[in-house]
């Protein structure tokens, strides 16, 4: 099967089995190094990548869901200036993930972050379908239980989900700083 898609901002054009995951692609047909995939579909969260801008397993994604898509890796997605607001949440907190889920606990966070600074996307978020704001009269309040439960799309345990919180919280101030800056 021939799919066209988008990667770390290369349009590329695969020629892959329909069903071969994600995860493979990235590793065997595009030589990614970040993703890992120990797990081998069972959704540990290690191979996160923000697929059209939300956390998706990439070990779970068959190739044929790809056409059209864009997709981020950890590996580009670090080189971005929205990356700096998560790195500065982390060392506000003085908490990072573990080596084996930092790269997936970021784009998971990105695209928390993606979401809720987002006026325009009316969307259900990611693969929960819950909305990660709840609007208040005169401001917005987080869904902290939409958001702990998109944040469980990785389950190593290196952190506390209270901690997870905070680093979000703060990354969105950060975030929301920059917004309010360039209008």
């Amino acid at each position: 099967m021939k799919i066209e898609c988008n990667i770390d901002g290369k349009a590329l054009s695969l020629s892959v089995n329909s069903n071969k995951p994600l995860s493979l692609i990235l590793m065997e047909d595009v030589g990614n190094k970040t993703i890992t995939s120990h797990c081998k579909g069972n959704a540990c969260g290690n191979c996160i990548v923000l697929l059209n801008d939300e956390a998706a397993l990439s070990c779970v994604i068959p190739a044929f869901r790809l056409k059209d898509a864009t997709i981020k890796t950890f590996e580009s997605y670090q080189k971005t200036r929205q990356y700096r607001d998560i790195e500065r949440a982390y060392q506000a907190t003085g908490n990072t993930p573990c080596p084996n889920c930092f790269a997936s606990k970021t784009l998971i966070i990105e695209s928390i972050l993606q979401e809720l600074t987002n006026n325009t996307r009316t969307k259900s978020f990611g693969s929960n379908n819950l909305p990660l704001r709840m609007e208040q009269t005169d401001e917005e309040k987080l869904d902290k239980k939409a958001i702990i439960q998109e944040l469980s799309l990785n389950t190593c345990q290196c952190m506390d989900m209270s901690e997870m919180l905070q680093i979000v919280e703060i990354a969105l101030t950060y975030r929301r700083r920059k917004r309010v800056r360039r209008n």
